[in-house]
C-alpha cells in the first residue's frame, strides 16, 4: 500500500476597512456683516421699527410662513438664522447664532434679509 500525504493551503486574505471621507463644501462668510445696515437703509429702518413685519418677511422668504415669524420672535429669529446659515453653508454656531439674535435681534434680521436678497430668495 502506497501512503499518500495531501496538503491544501488555504489562503486568507485580511483586508483592513477603509475610511470613507466625505467632501463638504467649504463654509463661506455671510455676504455682508452683522453691522453692515447702510446697505438697506429702508430694511433697517422697517426693521428697527416693527421687527416682526421683517421677520415674517424673512420667515416667508424661507419656506416656513407668515405665523412662523409671529410668535416668540427671539426663537423664530434664532431657528431661522440657523436654517439659513445651514443651507447656505455659512460659518458659525449654534452658539454664534444665538449670541447675535439676543444681543442684537434687528442687526441679525437685517442681515438674514440682506443675505437672502444676496442667495435671490
Amino acid at each position: 500500500m502506497t501512503s499518500h500525504t495531501t496538503t491544501t493551503q488555504h489562503t486568507v486574505v485580511t483586508v483592513q476597512p477603509g475610511t470613507t471621507t466625505y467632501t463638504i463644501g467649504q463654509q463661506r462668510d455671510w455676504s455682508s456683516g452683522l453691522f453692515e445696515c447702510t446697505k438697506d437703509i429702508g430694511g433697517c429702518l422697517v426693521t428697527f421699527l416693527c421687527p416682526c413685519v421683517t421677520l415674517c418677511q424673512i420667515s416667508q422668504r424661507m419656506g416656513e410662513g407668515l405665523a412662523y415669524g409671529c410668535c416668540c420672535a427671539d426663537i423664530a429669529a434664532f431657528t431661522l438664522r440657523a436654517k439659513l446659515r445651514t443651507e447656505q453653508n455659512i460659518q458659525g454656531s449654534l452658539c454664534n447664532d444665538a449670541i447675535h439674535v439676543s444681543c442684537c435681534m434687528h442687526c441679525a434680521l437685517c442681515q438674514m434679509s440682506r443675505e437672502l436678497d444676496h442667495v435671490g430668495k
